[in-house]
């Protein structure tokens, strides 16, 4: 194997595993803890959770243990055993392809689907490598404590297109 492809793939690993002992050496309990009675207190809105998931996409970089945090106290609990535990879900999150998202520039949404039970958005974004994708982001409504609350059920992979948010 070429040198080079060995190095990048070395150095590729260690990042990851750097990012997971990150992870494993900080208590993100309480800052879930605190996410979710938040949701169940505010009752947000499918849009309002979407909006706060983006933005922290914007600055993901900044806390990465934060961010993760967030984007994983919205999932819903079938999300959540499907992507988790939350470790497994941190790095497919800073994998390909649902990298390309983290740190973008910009985003817009439009509701493709709506009804009683679920929500479909269609998301543009602008990546900070200066790329276009769209993502579909599907939230379900459930209980939570015993309020309704929306929760991530799905999300398409990132697909390019040609440009325009």
């Amino acid at each position: 194997m070429d040198k080079q492809l060995v190095f990048l793939v070395g150095i590729h690993f260690i990042s990851i595993l750097l990012f997971l002992f990150i992870i494993s050496c900080t208590s993100s309990t309480d800052v879930l803890i605190e996410t979710s009675q938040t949701v169940v207190e505010k009752s947000l809105s499918s849009e309002e959770i979407l909006v706060e998931i983006f933005e922290t996409y914007k600055v993901f970089s900044e806390d990465p243990v934060k961010a993760v945090n967030t984007i994983w106290s919205y999932a819903h609990e079938k999300n959540q055993e499907t992507t988790g535990p939350k470790e497994r879900f941190s790095v497919m999150l800073t994998s390909e392809p649902y990298n390309s998202i983290i740190d973008l520039k910009d985003y817009s949404y439009e509701i493709i689907f709506e009804s009683e039970e679920n929500i479909h958005y269609e998301v543009k974004v602008l990546a900070n490598s200066s790329n276009y994708f769209v993502i579909t982001w599907v939230f379900e409504k459930t209980i939570c404590g015993e309020k309704p609350c929306w929760r991530t059920i799905g999300v398409s992979q990132p697909e390019f297109f040609d440009s325009g948010i």
